[in-house]
């Protein structure tokens, strides 16, 4: 009998489990999280007209009543919400059209609350709970009985009244996620996103959290697996062109934060994130077999890295809407939650979506995207970056004399004066002689073809550009200069990698610019225009030879200051204390991206190195040791 009873329990605790699971699986939780400085804005553009700092609460004609109220501000004591508003009052008693014992004060009101939202038109409100005076040092504060009434009577009146409609937030959401399905799914996805309901609502410490509880068990399908398999032409095309829309998007959340001051460490994070999306995207397309999930993983992984910068900064600074603002988040967060349950989702990433979230943060400024895949400069993604204003078109050099060499102060000096000289309105050159300097955009191609009867001249004139770019370059950004040697040998070491140092070659009599064996990479410094993509002129790169090496330049710089270096200040990589493996280390970066650092650093330590790898090695030694002689190897054959 005992053993039936529990074998009856163990039943029941099983059958129990089993509905837990469909539970979690038929359930989902999307977060509306609202950060505090967005709360802020919110509540001033339910209180305040746009040009309003402040708010009049009484009108007394004869100026002896007065209320204004300014500067909300959110945070969290405690378990409960505090909020705070400045306040100005005046009150005295009015008389025969004169007022009399006028009182004035000036303080703040701090309100501790409880947000309640309503399920059925999902409005927030905020109970208060009590209420303190601060004086204007924020310590507290006694009011006469007079003002005390007016805040009883005007403020918390006006405080208990204030109310966010999430309507539109949440039919955003819905939108959103509605068309992140496949249009044969679309009424499944209708129905899901329809279910949505508010939850428990949290007070947490940078923000409030809003639970909306939504039933997925019309699009949840547990026999739906992740695949690989060779794609048709009109799905390839389908899948580079959703990638591209995602890329495009990615750029253009990006110029919202052109304005802001961001710290190394967050432009690292774009940095890396934008750059590992693009790498990874080529190497997918270079497999036979492509992932159908790829473009919705690299999304919500770029979207984990990237959220809490664009939460931080422009939750202080929303564009005209901050329920817009406030849109954009939660239908990506949202996004984020329902991806975490897996395959059985079927979600895919569709452009219609992503359009919709780009016009949610467009504003004056920045005109709403049609998120096109252009190549041309993108100034924000270059600002976001860290590699500041555009590349002149075609770098100014110093000639140097025939037979005659100069070094790097004298170049530095000779072009200090050219610039004083320009500045007081003298030109250093006549105007024939600057006409005969000034050099085009696109010069003939065949002055950089190599001349096989003397390759020697050919490689020393290459040299001799590559060096006076870099030394632009180092004027421009100022590298450490324990590591400015290091930088030019590696800017020749990849020129020769990459190129052999040409530009371009001649194929039936027709001169072309080099191209990588994928199409992907073109010039002296193999610039691959699909990973460097609006921060670099493509034509540019391609016909402009000085243009390119201004571009592989100022990578290799970027790559060295911004980033290995950077590592090496945190005292983990004693191996990088070797110069050399410095230099083997950014060429890895270099040729594919910042994922490539812990990858290098695991080659190094087993000596299991790519091809590529022992190649740039090869090199780089050559340069080091001054084998120039070497270059006719790959210029001319043995």
């Amino acid at each position: 009998m005992k053993c039936f009873f529990k074998l009856k329990i163990l039943s029941l605790a099983l059958f129990i489990m089993i509905l837990s699971n469909i539970a979690v699986a038929q359930n989902a939780v999307l977060p509306i999280t609202i950060d505090y400085p967005l709360l802020n804005s919110l509540v001033e553009s339910s209180l305040f007209k746009k040009a309003e700092k402040e708010v009049e609460l009484v009108k007394d004609p004869m100026g002896c009543k007065m209320v204004f109220i300014s500067d909300p501000e959110f945070s969290r004591e405690s378990s409960r919400l505090r909020f705070e508003l400045k306040v100005r009052l005046k009150a005295g008693v009015e008389l025969n059209n004169d007022c009399y014992l006028p009182v004035e004060w000036e303080g703040y009101v701090v309100f501790y609350q409880t947000p309640v939202i309503d399920p059925e038109t999902f409005r927030l409100s905020f109970r208060t709970e009590d209420s303190r005076v601060l004086n204007k040092k924020h310590e507290p504060g006694i009011i006469s009985g007079p003002l005390w009434n007016l805040v009883k009577e005007k403020v918390h009146t006006q405080v208990d009244g204030i109310r966010i409609d999430l309507i539109p937030c949440v039919n955003e959401m819905k939108s959103f996620l509605a068309v992140m399905f496949p249009q044969s799914n679309l009424d499944k996805a209708v129905t899901m996103v329809e279910s949505m309901k508010s939850g428990k609502i949290e007070v947490q410490d940078k923000a409030v959290r809003i639970a909306m509880n939504v039933d997925v068990s019309s699009v949840y399908d547990e026999t739906r697996k992740k695949k690989e398999e060779p794609l048709s032409e009109e799905e390839l095309s389908g899948f580079i062109d959703t990638w591209q829309t995602m890329d495009a998007f990615i750029v253009y959340t990006l110029g919202s934060l052109s304005g802001q001051s961001l710290t190394a460490n967050e432009r690292q994070k774009v940095f890396e994130t934008v750059l590992d999306t693009r790498y990874r995207f080529l190497e997918e397309l270079d497999k036979p077999e492509k992932e159908n999930d790829f473009v919705r993983t690299q999304f919500v992984e770029a979207w984990s890295n990237l959220s809490f910068l664009f939460k931080h900064h422009m939750g202080k600074t929303p564009s005209s809407s901050p329920m817009g603002t406030l849109a954009f988040f939660s239908s990506l967060d949202a996004l984020k939650a329902l991806d975490a349950l897996g395959p059985a989702m079927g979600i895919e990433i569709s452009r219609d979506g992503l359009l919709r979230m780009a016009r949610l943060i467009s504003d004056g400024q920045r005109a709403g995207s049609d998120l096109s895949y252009s190549f041309a400069v993108d100034k924000n993604l270059r600002k976001v970056m860290g590699l500041g204003t555009e590349l002149k078109e075609s770098p100014e050099y110093i000639e140097e004399e025939p037979g005659k060499e100069q070094d790097f102060l004298h170049r530095i000096l000779n072009r200090l004066l050219s610039v004083v000289l320009k500045v007081i309105g003298i030109s250093p050159y006549s105007e024939a002689i600057a006409a005969e300097k000034k050099k085009p955009d696109r010069e003939d191609p065949t002055k950089w073809l190599p001349d096989e009867e003397n390759i020697d001249k050919y490689v020393e004139k290459v040299r001799q550009e590559l060096k006076t770019t870099a030394d632009q370059t180092v004027v421009k950004t100022n590298p450490d200069p324990e590591f400015r040697d290091l930088f030019y040998l590696i800017v020749d070491a990849v020129a020769w990698q990459e190129s052999c140092f040409r530009q371009f070659k001649k194929e039936k009599g027709v001169v072309e610019y080099l191209r990588s064996y994928n199409n992907t990479s073109v010039g002296l410094m193999q610039i691959n225009e699909k990973v460097w993509r609006g921060m670099y002129d493509p034509e540019k790169l391609k016909w402009n030879i000085r243009y390119n090496m201004a571009a592989g330049c100022e990578i290799v710089d970027l790559y060295l200051q911004k980033y290995v270096l950077k590592k090496m200040a945190e005292k983990k990589y004693p191996v990088l204390e070797n110069k050399d493996n410095v230099a083997r280390t950014l060429y890895a970066l270099y040729n594919g991206g910042p994922g490539e650092f812990s990858k290098f650093l695991n080659r190094l330590e087993k000596k299991k190195f790519y091809s590529s790898d022992d190649l740039f090695n090869e090199k780089y030694l050559w340069v080091k040791n001054g084998q120039w002689e070497k270059a006719s190897i790959c210029l001319v054959g043995e």
